[in-house]
């Protein structure tokens, strides 16, 4: 029998469309099924590649809301520990300085994931709020992650962005690649006349 794999086992090395893919199908399920209780330990990975979440009698420790009510939690409750599920799968630690929601207080600054992810960055912002009536609702985080899902996908299947010809022509070398996402190093076409002398060795 095979060993079964969650979402914490990939902590810290996860993209962006693998964590859209779990915000979609995770709140798509706590949505659908009623669920209450949300964190990476209990988000199996299925042989797929899908997110299965699974029913769970309690919260794991760190992903609960700050002051919720862990027997009943509500769906702000438990969006915030979505975001808070969210964080800990793309960066591998707890939100709060490891100390998840409860140390968290009214003044605290809330994470932000990284710059080239903005719209993941602020969604997981906006669950981690600690007023639960400014933290987004279930649906509303299931429908942004199913159209930011599928931004991912199309940009994968479209591959690299290039430069236009107008804007490429810079002293004699052409910069082919212009999106740092895709490949960090500037690329440069080759040109024959341009190999090196070998009288100069």
């Amino acid at each position: 029998m095979e060993e079964k794999r969650y979402a914490s086992d990939i902590a810290g090395h996860c993209n962006e469309p693998t964590a859209w893919q779990i915000l979609k199908e995770v709140s798509g399920q706590l949505i659908e099924h009623k669920l209450l209780w949300v964190n990476p330990f209990v988000i199996e990975i299925g042989d797929d590649g899908h997110f299965t979440l699974l029913s769970a009698e309690k919260q794991c420790s760190g992903f609960d809301a700050p002051n919720a009510d862990t027997a009943h939690p509500t769906d702000a409750d438990t969006a915030w520990s979505l975001g808070a599920t969210l964080f800990y799968i793309v960066m591998g630690r707890q939100v709060m300085n490891g100390k998840g929601g409860a140390g968290q207080r009214e003044t605290s600054r809330l994470p932000y994931i990284r710059s080239e992810w903005p719209a993941l960055s602020e969604l997981v912002q906006q669950c981690l709020r600690y007023p639960p009536s400014r933290r987004p609702s279930l649906q509303q985080i299931h429908d942004e992650a199913v159209e930011q899902h599928n931004r991912c996908v199309e940009e994968i299947r479209l591959g690299p962005k290039f430069k236009k010809a107008s804007d490429a022509a810079t002293n004699g070398t052409i910069n082919v690649v212009d999106d740092l996402s895709f490949w960090p190093e500037t690329m440069y076409e080759t040109h024959p006349n341009n190999d090196f002398n070998k009288s100069d060795l």
